[in-house]
């Protein structure tokens, strides 16, 4: 990937975002930045580890791929610059190599990826089968203790990714929880369970008789926690 490469890649995906979308911010260009070179860096690492023949000819691609990190995050900051010279500044690239550092270390990047890339372009990165949810909450319950300590009438927008046919969930709350990735643990008639990767977090989605989302949990049971966000 150099700049060039980049700076095609760039301008195809900021006029998608920005036909779908009608007027576009530089925090959507930011994003924009920063989840492509992402994508290419990521793509990079898996295509490396596809080419190794045993386990540890992929560990070798993979730790090879880091030497790529640098030139395709400069190939993307330097074309961005170059392309929107009055909105992204060297000060946005600096920003953007250290948050594209720490996105791609995270092991939920690419389902994060996989989400973005659905939603604001239409575009699938991979074959994996998902279907989107929102649930739109006014009001929660929260309970310490297994007692109610508070009621909030607030809003919420809880996202809902669900992967190969409801297998795995990815959750985020806007604008508490940032993406969390769960698997399925129960599936009683219309009530789903699903225990977090991250250990922490348990999420419990009841559906109404038109299998739309009803009524979601939040519980974290190492501090005894649960938060019920209704409609």
């Amino acid at each position: 990937m150099n700049k060039s490469q980049a700076k095609q890649h760039l301008i195809q995906s900021i006029s998608n975002l920005q036909q779908r979308r009608g007027t576009l911010t530089v925090a959507d260009l930011e994003a924009e930045v920063i989840n492509n070179t992402c994508l290419f860096v990521l793509k990079n690492q898996k295509e490396k580890m596809r080419q190794g023949k045993t386990i540890e000819d992929m560990f070798l691609g993979a730790l090879n791929s880091t030497q790529d990190f640098i030139p395709i995050t400069s190939a993307f900051t330097e074309a961005a610059m170059e392309l929107f010279p009055g909105q992204y500044t060297e000060q946005h690239a600096m920003m953007a190599t250290m948050g594209v550092q720490q996105n791609v270390a995270w092991e939920g990047m690419w389902d994060f990826l996989r989400d973005y890339f659905q939603k604001n372009h239409g575009v699938q990165i991979d074959d994996t089968e998902t279907e989107a949810a929102i649930f739109y909450s006014t009001k929660h319950k929260r309970y310490e203790n297994g007692v109610l300590v508070s009621e909030s009438e607030v809003e919420r927008t809880i996202n809902l990714n669900f992967i190969d046919d409801n297998q795995e969930l990815i959750v985020s709350i806007e604008p508490s929880l940032s993406p969390k990735k769960s698997h399925l643990i129960s599936n009683n008639e219309n009530i789903l369970k699903y225990k977090g990767y991250d250990p922490d977090y348990l999420f419990t989605i009841k559906l109404d008789d038109f299998d739309e989302v009803e009524q979601f949990t939040l519980e974290m049971p190492n501090r005894s926690l649960k938060i019920v966000y209704f409609e």
